[in-house]
């Protein structure tokens, strides 16, 4: 799926959560969504889901479905029913969409189908995350976006959540947002960095890095300072 979104500009009285910022995402690609807390990484994010919508601008998509049927998400505060076990929640998802889908597959996909009878509430952080993943892969989506989703993790449980993104995105345009600039710069394939609502950088991720002669983290310590520095 393309995603194209032309001026979106969100406000909350007088503060800019989003001002005038414009962006066509490259479809079937990772990208990858940068910048300080209150950016607006998640202000975007939500607006592309259908959960917020802007004051101004527009978006437009790409896709063959209905949008809401074309959508795989994952927010920061995904928390399922505890006491349901994986393979419930996983049967449960699935039958909100008219598309049969093979759950065991999916599972066995996301590495998951060792804990299709464990309960959600019994699981690690990076396995919860796994299978929000795989929850959100239920519709088989063209367009999916995950906000942070390897904050609180270990390094390792971080790192075998990238094989897995990669390994299940290959099809989807999919956006990520995070903290993380190693993970970024590895991972993903286009990036956009936000900063104080605009956007002050965006591009494929390789020619950022290599036209600035540095990496993504020290790119983003310099542009984050320099705003420092001027007060």
């Amino acid at each position: 799926m393309k995603v194209i979104a032309k001026n979106i500009t969100k406000k909350y009285d007088d503060f800019f959560a989003l001002n005038n910022i414009s962006f066509e995402l490259p479809e079937n690609k990772i990208i990858g969504l940068i910048g300080h807390n209150g950016s607006g990484k998640t202000t975007i994010l939500e607006i592309m889901a259908g959960l917020k919508k802007s004051d101004m601008g527009s978006l437009s998509y790409t896709q063959n479905r209905k949008f809401k049927a074309d959508l795989g998400v994952v927010l920061q505060d995904n928390e399922f029913y505890s006491d349901a076990k994986v393979g419930e929640l996983l049967s449960l998802f699935a039958s909100f969409y008219p598309q049969n889908v093979d759950i065991l597959q999916l599972e066995k996909k996301t590495k998951i189908d060792k804990f299709r009878n464990e309960f959600y509430r019994n699981l690690s952080g990076g396995m919860k995350q796994r299978v929000n993943i795989a929850i959100a892969l239920v519709n088989n989506p063209s367009f999916l976006i995950l906000d942070e989703p390897t904050t609180g993790l270990d390094p390792l449980a971080r790192r075998d959540l990238w094989k897995l993104i990669n390994s299940v995105t290959e099809k989807t345009t999919t956006v990520i947002s995070s903290h993380y600039m190693d993970e970024v710069e590895k991972n993903c394939d286009y990036l956009i960095m936000l900063k104080n609502g605009s956007i002050v950088l965006k591009g494929y991720t390789k020619d950022i890095v290599n036209s600035n002669s540095m990496s993504l983290d020290e790119l983003y310590i310099q542009i984050n300072e320099s705003e420092e520095e001027s007060k």
